[in-house]
């Protein structure tokens, strides 16, 4: 059996209730109408018999009846009978009708012959004479407007419960056409491949259009993923071709020209070189791609800045290079929200840099300070700088500057700076360098001094 819609089923729901609501108003009206007749009708028969009490009287004991009587209108008849009860005028729908005893201001319901007849008598004493008038009206026939009621009631609710159904139906395929819209995209999506495709639907704000929104979100996130994985891919392929060359030539040379054990010592050694260079390239891809695509949880937690970067300086001081000498002016105190282990990843990466590209007998400064609720780390050197166009450029993944910068030994895998910017934005902060060729370079990052209000878990 073939399962009903939504949208079928939103209008069938809501025909149910349509007709549920129907049932209970139809009802009501009933029983109020019903009501409201009785009460109507015997207003309309006190009032015509009252009415029609002043259009009669006496004249020298002769009865007179004005042309204003009405002996019967409107299904109210009306009876002229004397003190005896014997008719002197009027009509009546039943004769039988004439013959029931005489109350004054009373309301009776008489039944005759299968018929419900509503009476009203009233006495009238004039010249110590006395005559009645007696109203009479059918109720099967006072409830014909009624009647009339039910019969409008029942053709028009179901036209309108109709009208409201196609109504319904039209108005539940609109407001469901962004999810075909939706699933249709997504599965073009899915049948390409094609992950930079979007949902174009427009922005009303409803519950669905914030759907799609949310799709388009997670379709940029996936393409985002997958161009990264993609990246990763190729950046550690072109990375390892090298080391995976000389290691191969180098075995390829041992197996057929080494001749004795210093020769192969060495060439043992080489491959272990690149080897221990590979791991270090796969390791720091790992935690590139696991810094940019935010897969692991960074602690922060409140960190004296101060105390960790002193210490991380010490440890570099005790590994010189080049004869360079580290210096430093580490304001006490400094405290912000921080994941310890990423700011000294970021300060060791600028220091290393330093190092690398300083000059014999160079100088580098690291400085921290806190300033107007901003904290400032600044790393500096007296090195060969950077030349203008390549500015923009050095925090590129793998991006290195011309030979001269990378050039000797200690040359870096070129993502130092791509991580030091990334655990930058992470802490909400902003890193700028400024370098000029042979002068040297500055490495400014900032950081918000207040604890962080809402920080992005990796």
């Amino acid at each position: 059996m073939k399962k009903l819609s939504i949208k079928l089923k939103l209008t069938l729901w809501f025909m149910l209730f349509m007709t549920l609501l129907a049932a209970i108003l139809i009802s009501f009206i009933f029983f109020f109408s019903r009501s409201q007749s009785r009460r109507n009708t015997e207003n309309a028969l006190i009032a015509r018999v009252s009415e029609n009490a002043l259009a009669i009287g006496y004249d020298h004991d002769e009865l007179i009846i004005d042309e204003d009587f009405l002996s019967y209108r409107g299904g109210i008849y009306c009876l002229i009978l004397n003190e005896d009860g014997q008719v002197r005028g009027g009509q009546t729908p039943e004769e039988a009708l004439e013959n029931e005893k005489l109350r004054d201001g009373l309301l009776r319901e008489i039944s005759l012959n299968g018929e419900d007849y509503l009476t009203y008598d009233l006495r009238i004493s004039e010249k110590r004479r006395e005559i009645w008038i007696r109203g009479i009206v059918s109720e099967s026939g006072a409830q014909l407007e009624s009647a009339s009621l039910y019969s409008a009631v029942f053709i028009s609710i179901p036209l309108l419960i109709l009208l409201a159904a196609a109504g319904g139906y039209l108005l539940a395929g609109r407001t469901l056409m962004p999810i075909r819209v939706i699933s249709a995209a997504a599965e073009e999506i899915g049948a390409s491949g094609d992950l930079s495709r979007r949902i174009d639907m427009d922005e009303n704000g409803d519950e669905l259009h914030r759907l799609a929104g949310s799709f388009n979100r997670m379709f940029e996130r996936l393409e985002k993923n997958f161009e990264a994985e993609k990246q990763f891919t190729s950046d550690a392929s072109h990375e390892l071709r090298n080391p995976i060359a000389t290691i191969l030539a180098q075995c390829e040379y041992a197996f057929e020209n080494a001749s004795g054990e210093d020769e192969l010592y060495e060439v043992i050694g080489d491959i272990e070189k690149q080897g221990r260079r590979m791991s270090r390239l796969v390791e720091s891809l790992l935690s590139f791609t696991r810094l940019e695509q935010q897969t692991e949880r960074a602690d922060f937690e409140d960190t004296d800045l101060s105390a960790l970067f002193s210490g991380v300086l010490d440890e570099q001081k005790a590994l010189p290079e080049k004869n360079i000498t580290l210096t430093d002016d580490i304001e006490p105190g400094i405290r912000m929200q921080a994941d310890a282990s990423l700011m000294t990843r970021l300060l060791v990466n600028l220091v290393r840099n330093a190092y690398r590209y300083g000059k014999e007998n160079g100088h580098i400064h690291v400085k921290l300070s806190e300033n107007e609720n901003r904290i400032i780390l600044s790393v500096s050197d007296d090195g060969i700088g950077i030349a203008p166009e390549e500015l923009p450029k050095i925090w590129n993944r793998f991006y290195r500057a011309d030979k001269s910068r990378t050039a000797g030994k200690g040359a870096g895998l070129g993502l130092g700076l791509s991580m030091v910017k990334q655990i930058v934005s992470l802490h909400k902060g902003e890193i700028r360098v400024a370098s000029a060729p042979g002068e040297g370079s500055v490495f400014s990052a900032e950081f918000p001094a207040a604890p962080l209000a809402s920080v992005k878990p990796l």
